[in-house]
This record gives structure tokens, C-alpha cells and sequence, in this order.
């Protein structure tokens, strides 16, 4: 069943133009008001949200990240170390290729910072100003695949 078609007749060609431009400015509110549910919905707990490395970085600063803040000195405990730094170990780790500094430190900030926070540690996304919050899934393969946790 479908809607009933209506016709209408214009006097003129300026009843049509302030029909159009009524029917134009509805629909723009109209558009207005789903873009506003669709961000508040999408500003909840439950949005998918990823802490990786901030791009344009050099290669030490995030291999310095990795290796002394990360998945060594920084990591409080071997379960920390194994969780968050275990997937870019050489070679059989799951997330070692791309074999690149960004793409390890990457990884290993996101993990870092997603079981943190899952431990209700409210760690901000900035890890001395090397890291930014994203809302693409950063995983670079079906095998290696960045922890979203809520």
C-alpha cells in the first residue's frame, strides 16, 4: 500500500517558488536533526575508538616509546609486557608486519590504553603528546587485530 499522490496546482509561478523554498528549508531541518541524533549517538560509551601513534613522529621517538615507556621500564608488571608488547615480537608475532615504528608503537599504545581504561584507570589518549585518538580500526590484518575493549 502506498501513499495517495497529490497534485497541486500553482496560481503562479511565485507559489511554486515559496513552496519550493518552504519545502527546501523543512528539508534542511529535517537533515539537521538526523545529523544531531546520529552524533549523539555516536558520542556514547560504546563508540568504537582507537589511541594510536600521532603521525609525523620520527622513527627514535616512537621506538623510544615502544621499547622504554611500553615494553620495559614502563610496564608495571610481565603480564603488561606480554599482553601489550607480545603481538610485535620477531617474527611469529601477530602484529610484527607492517615492521615499521609507527605501526608498533601504534599497536602497542592502543593496547596499552584500551586495558587501562577497561580497568577504570581513565588514561587519557596522549602519551606525552605521541599518541591521538581515532575512530577507524587501525588493524592492519585479519591477524593482527587492535583491541577495542568498552
Amino acid at each position: 500500500m502506498g501513499f495517495p499522490r497529490r497534485t497541486v496546482a500553482y496560481q503562479n509561478a511565485q507559489d511554486c517558488s515559496t513552496q519550493m523554498a518552504q519545502l527546501g528549508r523543512l528539508l534542511a531541518l529535517a537533515a539537521l536533526a538526523v545529523g544531531l541524533l546520529l552524533l549523539i549517538m555516536g558520542s556514547g560509551a560504546a563508540a568504537e575508538r582507537w589511541c594510536v601513534a600521532r603521525k609525523g613522529q620520527t622513527a627514535e621517538a616512537l621506538t623510544e616509546i615502544v621499547v622504554k615507556e611500553l615494553c620495559q621500564e614502563g610496564a608495571a608488571t610481565s603480564e603488561n609486557i606480554l599482553h601489550d608488547c607480545g603481538p610485535i615480537v620477531p617474527p611469529a608475532g601477530a602484529c610484527f608486519q607492517p615492521n615499521t615504528p609507527f605501526a608498533h608503537a601504534s599497536y602497542v599504545i592502543n593496547s596499552s590504553w584500551q586495558r587501562r581504561n577497561s580497568r577504570g584507570e581513565n588514561v587519557p589518549c596522549d602519551f606525552n603528546g605521541h599518541a591521538a585518538l581515532v575512530f577507524k580500526d587501525p588493524s592492519t590484518s585479519v591477524r593482527c587485530r587492535y583491541p577495542n575493549l568498552p
